[in-house]
């Protein structure tokens, strides 16, 4: 840490309104060869120890220095809205032993197609490689527990992180992006007032201006995404905002229809 804070200072100017952010050049080229090449290789920025990211938020920023500065960032805060309506409450399914292999008879009852969809949902894992997972509750993830409480603000906070991660190969944060989204959607109770921020989820993620369309290969993001909206598909059919966008089509749409085809094939 004594070469860290040592370091010569480094400048980004961040967003639309161009804030100014000053950090150790030392802890953000560490964190990807990209990064490093910015910030100590031949380019204009590495001589006027300032850069210039227009695309990328201010709140985005932030998460990424802390991760840099400390292994971890805080969770996007959720925005409260008055409920207008009775909880919906469709809690996100456990699967226990009835869910999986039941007994008739001698033989086994083989799980429905459904449950075992639902299942490599919950199986995923996301190695943070680090003493992160053994102080979960530092920066931990928060289930929603009311209706009121509007996700979208902390489903785009991971998926912008993980954009930002995506653009300059930081490996390690793409590692913990995913971790965190993977537990909020894990733990998230689907009510009806809340579909819409699903929607917003898959619509950032499915774009291409953030994650683009790959020929051989799916973005870890989409993959997510799409996974779990095949798991709630029941419920997100029921939600004008989600039929509206499976009906502009492309690769949102093929690729609901490939993972659907899991639970009938």
């Amino acid at each position: 840490w004594r070469s860290v804070f040592r370091s010569k200072q480094f400048v980004f100017i961040i967003g639309e309104v161009q804030a100014e952010f000053t950090v150790h050049a030392a802890i953000i080229a560490k964190q990807s060869k990209a990064l490093d090449a910015l910030i100590n290789g031949s380019m204009k920025e590495a001589f006027a120890r300032k850069a210039v990211f227009e695309d990328i938020e201010e709140d985005t920023f932030i998460r990424f220095c802390q991760f840099a500065y400390t292994g971890d960032y805080t969770t996007p805060d959720f925005i409260h809205i008055p409920a207008v309506e009775l909880p919906d409450i469709a809690p996100p399914a456990i699967l226990d032993d009835t869910d999986r292999d039941e007994p008739v008879g001698d033989k086994l009852k083989k799980p429905s197609k459904s449950s075992r969809l639902r299942q490599s949902l919950h199986d995923r894992l996301y190695d943070t490689e680090t003493t992160r997972t053994l102080s979960a509750a530092r920066c931990g993830v928060r289930q929603n527990s009311d209706p009121s409480e509007d996700y979208t603000t902390v489903f785009l906070g991971h998926a912008q992180l993980y954009v930002f991660e995506e653009k300059w190969g930081i490996k390690s944060l793409k590692t913990l992006t995913l971790f965190k989204l993977h537990r909020t959607l894990t733990t998230f109770t689907l009510y009806e007032a809340r579909r819409p921020d699903i929607v917003e989820l898959l619509r950032y993620a499915f774009s291409n201006a953030h994650t683009p369309d790959l020929v051989d290969d799916v973005d870890d993001l989409r993959s997510l995404v799409m996974l779990y909206t095949a798991c709630e598909v029941e419920s997100l059919v029921r939600c004008p905002e989600f039929l509206l966008l499976i009906g502009e089509g492309g690769q949102l749409a093929q690729d609901l229809v490939q993972v659907l085809m899991q639970r009938i094939s």
